[in-house]
């Protein structure tokens, strides 16, 4: 199965960014005949009426009139392919576009306005067979004309748990660069077991039910990080990747170099340490091996420091 990450990037023009996001309330839907997509938004719709049990459509993403505000909200749930199945395919939904003829990766519009710290929204969430939660992820990017890629500038989210009626969430940026972000992609998904394979598209708990609202973003970061950076100029490519990344730097003295991947839960996935004289560097990883996920790249040298963040894909 072809991997389903759509990315799009959002017009925000405000830079306290106190606004509703383009059809953030899920106002607005399209009719694909076998079922209804959100505007500005890709769903496991696509994945989901391919897998339908018996060859019928069975779209896993919906609007629903239970909402919290308005006339509609997203509805997703993660639905077994056939009778019995305990483990089934998750209520996935991503900001973008698709091109259905090519079905490939549309990369989005630039934005501007600044750097928001928080993604705000409404949500109710029930898990299905199996102890679980939903999610939600926003990635703010920068596009490097150069690598012909995306820094990943700042990234957030949070968790969904069991809620029968709506309740307001904030999920927090944090930034890892002192850029201003050009991209912004909010995943949302019925499960934590998520992933971009085709295993992890049919191996969700049956019968999660995620419903969202009213997603707005608030507040206005400086442009600054928690440490003081020293390396210069550094970036990283392709981002995301699926095997080979390249990260350019320069450094000041000549110094031992620890290179880390951290994963999003904190777990150090990679590690190296090499010597590395003063002036531009160019190192290659190979993430071939790890799951599908964020990570954060950690470079530590006698200048200082720097995060950036990393999205493999499958």
């Amino acid at each position: 199965m072809k991997r389903y990450i759509i990315l799009i990037l959002l017009f925000l023009g405000n830079k306290t960014f106190a606004q509703t996001i383009p059809n953030g309330g899920f106002e607005t839907w399209t009719n694909f005949i076998f079922f209804y997509e959100p505007q500005g938004y890709v769903t496991t719709n696509y994945a989901s009426v391919l897998l339908g049990t018996g060859g019928l459509p069975r779209a896993n993403v919906s609007r629903s009139t239970t909402k919290h505000t308005g006339t509609y909200a997203a509805k997703l749930e993660s639905y077994a392919q056939n009778s019995g199945d305990t483990s089934g395919v998750p209520g996935l939904m991503i900001t973008g576009t698709l091109d259905l003829a090519n079905v490939n990766i549309a990369p989005g519009i630039p934005i501007s306005g600044g750097r928001p710290t928080e993604l705000n929204g409404y949500y109710k969430y029930a898990e299905g067979n199996r102890p679980d939660s939903g999610i939600i992820t926003v990635i703010l990017s920068k596009y490097n004309p150069l690598a012909g890629g995306l820094n990943i500038v700042g990234v957030g989210g949070g968790v969904f748990s069991n809620t029968a009626s709506y309740t307001a969430f904030t999920a927090p940026i944090q930034y890892l660069t002192e850029e201003t972000p050009d991209t912004v992609i909010i995943i949302m998904g019925t499960t934590t077991a998520i992933g971009l394979d085709s295993t992890a598209l049919t191996s969700a708990p049956v019968g999660s039910v995620l419903y969202v609202d009213d997603l707005t973003f608030s507040g206005n970061a400086p442009n600054a990080v928690g440490s003081v950076d020293k390396l210069i100029e550094a970036s990283l490519y392709p981002n995301p990747s699926t095997d080979l990344v390249n990260v350019d730097y320069t450094q000041t003295i000549a110094s031992d170099v620890t290179i880390q991947l951290v994963s999003i839960d904190g777990r150090i996935v990679y590690t190296d340490r090499v010597y590395k004289n003063a002036g531009k560097q160019s190192i290659s990883l190979n993430v071939a091996e790890l799951k599908a996920g964020m990570y954060q790249l950690v470079i530590t040298t006698t200048d200082g420091s720097i995060r950036k963040g990393l999205a493999v894909v499958k």
